[in-house]
Formats: structure tokens, sequence, C-alpha cells
């Protein structure tokens, strides 16, 4: 089993990742109407490129393969997703440059990043877009109902949230000749990660966002907004545990494992302000692992 430090400084590979798809990320935009550029540049300047890193990292785990360019297929899907985000919720991009122009972004993205990857690549993909769908179609159906319960909260957070960071490693894996169960486990610890990210965006929104897992657990269980922000400050920390219980198990190289750990903590837990509970110390036994899995069964 590999032994994971949690070591690598995180801001170090984002910056060599924006560095190995900045060229053809250019290269890409220039493929593009400038009114389409436009919002496409707009999107990406609130990203911060992880789940490229999260390709690249997953690649290098196992091998020496060239996956820059997945890389940026994973990225352009996610800014896909975060556009339709802003469609829905009449925010960002939708505000800037209106709802058409937006549309029309988000369908470039969504071009580009699909002839950028293999056939193989392109099924895994859109799996992962049609669980994001899903997510958005079951959110609207729960907004028109009284009786939602908290699974179905966190059932509609893990497909928003978890497809495209799970089909990330996934792909990175892949392209680097892992196996099947090495990839698996890799997915698995996507999965984990962007419900815990999932969990810690929804600690650090405002109160007024119905739609949060803080207030959503608040309602169900009859506790404070403040207890609903610990309930889910401690989720991300098992889940966390649960995400590199499964790197682990994949048996990656060294250095790509304390850069996945790494960037995994640095995306959840390490966000939480000082004041609440500190991130969890990884657990190293078994034991604490059985649990992670047992309380987020």
């Amino acid at each position: 089993m590999t032994s994971i430090d949690v070591v690598a400084p995180p801001q170090d590979v984002l910056e060599r990742t924006r560095a190995t798809v900045e060229p053809l990320l250019r290269a890409a935009l220039a493929e593009l109407p400038d009114e389409t550029r436009e919002v496409v540049e707009f999107g990406l300047a609130r990203q911060d490129f992880s789940t490229a890193a999260l390709v690249l990292l997953s690649a290098e785990a196992f091998g020496d393969a060239d996956v820059a360019l997945v890389a940026l297929a994973l990225e352009f899907a996610h800014l896909h997703e975060q556009l339709h985000a802003d469609l829905m919720a009449r925010r960002g991009a939708r505000e800037v440059f209106g709802a058409d122009r937006t549309v029309s972004a988000a369908d470039a993205l969504l071009s580009l990043a699909c002839a950028r990857l293999p056939k193989p690549g392109v099924l895994i993909l859109n799996v992962a877009l049609m669980s994001v769908v899903d997510g958005y179609v079951q959110e609207i159906e729960m907004d028109e109902r009284d009786d939602v319960d908290m699974a179905e909260y966190l059932g509609v957070a893990a497909a928003k949230s978890s497809s495209l960071t799970a089909a990330a490693c996934e792909l990175g894996a892949l392209a680097a000749g892992a196996s099947a169960s090495q990839a698996g486990h890799l997915r698995e610890f996507g999965d984990d990660i962007g419900l815990a990210r999932r969990h810690v965006d929804d600690v650090l929104a405002p109160d007024t966002d119905h739609r949060t897992l803080p207030v959503a657990a608040a309602i169900s269980s009859g506790m404070t907004v403040d207890g609903g922000r610990k309930w889910c400050e401690q989720q991300a920390g098992l889940l966390l545990a649960r995400a590199l219980h499964h790197l682990r198990q994949c048996g990656p190289r060294a250095r790509a494992a304390d850069e996945l750990a790494s960037l995994a903590r640095a995306v959840t837990t390490a966000r939480c302000a000082p004041a609440r509970t500190p991130a969890p110390v990884v657990p190293s036994q078994s034991t604490a692992e059985s649990r992670a899995d047992q309380t987020l069964a």
C-alpha cells in the first residue's frame, strides 16, 4: 500500500497545469468567433484549472503519457457546466452577456472538449455530463416540493458536483495505461473530492441561498444553519479521508500521489475558516478508513 503524505504545494501544481495547457488553450480559443471567445475568456478567468490538474496528476500517477489535450477537454467541459449554472442562477456570464451568448459559448465549449478526446473518452465525458443534467432536472423538480429529504439533496449535489471530477481522474489514469481497477479507484477518488468540495462551497456560501447543503441539513434535522455548516465540514473531512483511501488502493507513483492528495485537501477542507473545525488529519489506519466508509454509506 502506498504511503500518502500531504506535502506538495498545490499552487505549484496549478501553475504547472496552466503552463501545460495554455498553448493548447490559446489555439483552441482562436477557433471561436470573437463574441463567443469573449464569453469563454470571461468564464476561464474564474477557473482555477483544478479539473485539468486532476487529469494531469492522474496520468502521472501511472505513466508518462501526454494528456494535455485531455486535461484541456475536461477544463472546457467544466466551464461548459459552469456557464449553464450561470444560466440557471441568472448570474455571472448571463448577467454580463445575456442568455443567448452564454448558451452559444457553452455549446462551443462542449464541441471543443469532444474534439480533443478519443472516442472512449467522449463516451465517458457524455455519461458525466448527462449526470450533471440529471442533477439540474432533479433540482428543478425539488424546488416545487415541500417533502424533499436530505438524501435527495445529497444525490443532486453528487450528480452536479462529482461527475466531472470523477471523469477527469478516470480519463487521466486510463490514458497513462492504468488498469480498470486502478482507474476505478481514481474515479472514486475524484467522485469523493467533487462532493467534498461541494460541501465546502456551500459552507462558504451566503445563508440566503436555500439550495445549499447547510441550509438543507438545518431544515431536515431541525438544527441551526451553523449546525448545518459544522455537519457539512465533518462530511467534507470524511469524504476526503475516503478519497485518500481510494488513492492509496490504486498503487500510484509516490510524487503524483502526494500532489493529488495535496490538491484534494486544498480544494476541500483547507478552505474552511480557521475558526471552524480544523481540517482532519488523514487517517492512516484501516479502521479509520472503514469508519469513514460506514458513515457515508
